[in-house]
């Protein structure tokens, strides 16, 4: 009995055929295709930025100063060259003259001379300005530009592709929230934030105007349960940001976001981003609140400079009591303080030691400005940890005891020079912090010291006794 594929005379491989099919157009032909397909975004990449050119910067001055002297003498004629200028000159100033834009009676004048003799061009350079100063101290000045822009925008019916773009894209334009429904708009398009002009349908160069801030925020906060493959894509828009507000806004967030367990194998990526885009939490100004933030954002800022803190002394107790003193038990009970409590610490010791740790490239970028060489080549480091009003010091050899000096008290250590040895951290005559026999303890101090020594009770409980109930510290 004959078969089907006799009756119908399918005598080949099924998988023959299919791959045969892929192979259907040539190669180079495909190739030839690509290649035109890629030349024709490139013209319209090419024709689209040229829209947005701007070839009169060298006139910016010139118009800038002929409008400054035309507020007193309405009789001044502008050319039309000069009023596209004057567009662009909104946002320049010189010898001591303020913006434009600054002044809003001022901004009104111009919108007026532009409105004289409107050409639909003129947009280009009002977005432009408008986008610069998106989060400005000129609050009014801004509502007018958004105002004027919108109307005529409105009354656009042309077919210029930049300005239909405009109209189509308006929405992103309201200084409400404009911004952040692109942000919105770019994460639910499964689009990188780096598409953000693209989508807006402005230059890429624009990228690092105020507007894109909360854009690049709300893109993060849309997408951040898939913050581990984000981040590299979020530090190079920030990069190309470059802007000092949207990264202590955004790296906050990510920071906090980070603070958990399951982002352990990320927080070392962070910690890089961080001191590289707004610096190191040990100076204080380079975490401050910028200028016009809102509570929540001076909240996490603050939040973020202590979380970073905390990073960067956990990683430095767990390779510092490896390294120099390689005491399991000691970097245990310090890595449970560091994680309860607001920690800075600075490291005294021989120079020698510091070039060992420098081989860890985790505390590399951190380490010179946390590490305090002293003249004497002695093998023994001094880890200071500063705890609410207290000065405490480990010592990296087994012998020596802890020290925990008040901050307020006379006894604290002077660190305005520099040490001849870390053996001028330790005072012999101050007292025990705790006194104890068998399993009670008898009496306290507020300031003194504390071997290691393990008796009824074990060093570790000593301790926590003298931290919780004299010190106020949490462990």
């Amino acid at each position: 009995m004959p078969t089907i594929q006799d009756i119908l005379q399918f005598h080949f491989s099924p998988t023959t055929f299919q791959q045969s099919a892929q192979k259907i157009v040539p190669i180079t032909l495909s190739s030839l295709n690509e290649h035109r397909i890629d030349k024709l975004k490139k013209i319209i990449e090419e024709v689209g930025a040229s829209s947005f050119s701007f070839s009169g910067n060298n006139l910016i001055p010139q118009v800038f100063r002929k409008f400054k002297k035309s507020i007193n003498n309405n009789d001044t004629i502008f050319e039309l060259r000069e009023l596209r200028t004057l567009t662009f000159s909104l946002n320049f100033s010189e010898q001591n003259l303020s913006l434009i834009f600054a002044n809003e009676s001022e901004l009104k004048y111009a919108l007026t001379l532009l409105e004289s003799n409107w050409r639909d061009s003129f947009l280009v350079g009002l977005i432009d300005c408008f986008l610069r100063n998106w989060e400005t101290k000129y609050p009014k000045s801004l509502e007018l530009l958004e105002k004027f822009i919108a109307n005529k925008l409105d009354g656009y019916n042309g077919n210029r592709s930049t300005l239909v773009s405009f109209k189509n894209n308006k929405r992103y334009f309201n200084t409400k929230n404009g911004d952040l429904i692109l942000g919105d708009t770019i994460a639910k398009l499964n689009k990188p934030i780096q598409e953000a002009t693209t989508v807006l349908g402005v230059p890429e160069s624009w990228l690092d105007y105020t507007y894109f801030s909360k854009v690049i925020v709300t893109y993060y906060e849309k997408t951040k349960s898939k913050i581990s493959d984000n981040i590299a894509n979020l530090n190079e828009v920030l990069l190309k940001h470059n802007n000092s507000v949207t990264n202590k806004r955004l790296i906050s967030k990510i920071i906090i976001q980070a603070n958990k367990p399951e982002f352990a194998k990320l927080q070392d990526s962070i910690k890089k981003i961080a001191f590289t885009q707004i610096g190191d939490p040990s100076n204080i100004s380079n975490w401050t609140a910028f200028e016009n933030a809102v509570e929540i954002e001076r909240r996490e800022i603050l939040e973020a400079r202590n979380i970073l803190d905390e990073w960067i002394a956990k990683q430095f107790i767990d390779i510092f009591f490896r390294v120099c003193i390689n005491d399991e038990r000691r970097k245990r009970f310090w890595l449970k303080v560091a994680s309860k409590n607001r920690v800075s610490f600075k490291v005294y010791g021989p120079t020698h030691t510091k070039n060992i740790l420098k081989r860890d490239d985790r505390i590399l970028e951190y380490l010179d400005g946390r590490f305090q060489a002293v003249s004497s080549n002695r093998d023994v480091s001094a880890f200071i940890l500063y705890i609410g009003d207290y000065m405490l010091i480990e010592f990296s050899d087994a012998g020596y005891a802890f020290y925990a000096y008040k901050m307020s008290g006379a006894n604290k250590p002077n660190l305005n020079y520099r040490l001849e040895s870390v053996d001028e951290l330790r005072n012999g005559a101050m007292p025990m912090l705790v006194y104890r026999s068998g399993y009670s303890i008898n009496n306290t101090n507020i300031e003194g010291r504390l071997t290691h020594n393990d008796g009824d009770l074990n060093w570790e409980e000593v301790f926590e006794y003298w931290f919780k109930n004299i010190a106020g510290i949490n462990v």
